[in-house]
């Protein structure tokens, strides 16, 4: 018995930073393919070519394609609702709060490129693949971003508006934009005015105020 079973911890500690960076290496591959293939148009021996690993080795770490797909998409959601908590949270007004929101979800999409043509593309299918729990982590980014609207609306920094139309043109340059910018890498459209390049800290103070003009409460009018 001592002999079979003592070389457990030694194989177990020599093997987990392999497996984690192999992980690393599937996610990151997956998430590039899927946003800008689709989920139908990749397949399991794609995203292990573009890893450098065995096809073995994604089962290992996620039980289905489908599963790794939402793991991707709940990554990211996870680190936006943990940002959106974190600012309906702060004691700061509805309208810092809220361009302070529109800031994190620029940043976290630059931190994740793939995630918003992966996004845009979900939604346009209907979202076939988000099942409940990925839901749940939408509804938290929702639920957050209501709560700075109605505290906006209280304190009488934002007019009343239907917080699905709101959250829609926050969202929707973020989305439109990544499209126009993978369009924009095509070859031999970089002459073409509607795919230059706009940084992003042009998008995020577009946004900023945008969102800012259309919540303002409407003037009285005499």
């Amino acid at each position: 018995m001592p002999a079979r079973t003592a070389p457990r911890p030694r194989r177990a500690a020599s093997t987990r930073p392999a497996s984690r960076d192999s992980r690393d290496l599937i996610f990151t591959a997956a998430a590039e393919l899927f946003s800008a293939r689709g989920f139908d148009g990749t397949g399991v021996d794609d995203i292990a070519h573009a890893a450098r690993l065995n096809k073995a080795m994604l089962y290992y770490h996620f039980d289905s394609k489908l599963a790794l797909y939402r793991e991707i998409v709940r990554d990211m959601l996870r680190a936006v609702g943990a940002r959106a908590l974190h600012t309906a949270d702060s004691p700061e007004p509805a309208d810092a709060r809220l361009v302070a929101f529109i800031a994190g979800l620029v940043r976290l999409s630059d931190e994740r490129p793939w995630f918003p043509p992966l996004m845009l593309r979900e939604i346009v299918e209907g979202a076939p693949r988000l099942d409940p729990d990925t839901l749940v982590l939408m509804k938290d980014v929702f639920m957050a971003f209501g709560r700075i609207l109605g505290d906006g609306h209280r304190t009488g920094l934002f007019r009343p508006i239907n917080p699905i139309l709101a959250y829609m043109s926050v969202l929707g340059p973020i989305l439109l934009n990544a499209a126009r910018e993978r369009a924009a890498a095509r070859p031999g459209r970089l002459d073409l005015p509607m795919f230059a390049d706009v940084p992003h800290a042009d998008l995020t103070a577009h946004m900023q105020h945008a969102a800012l003009r259309l919540l303002s409460p409407e003037p009285t009018r005499a």
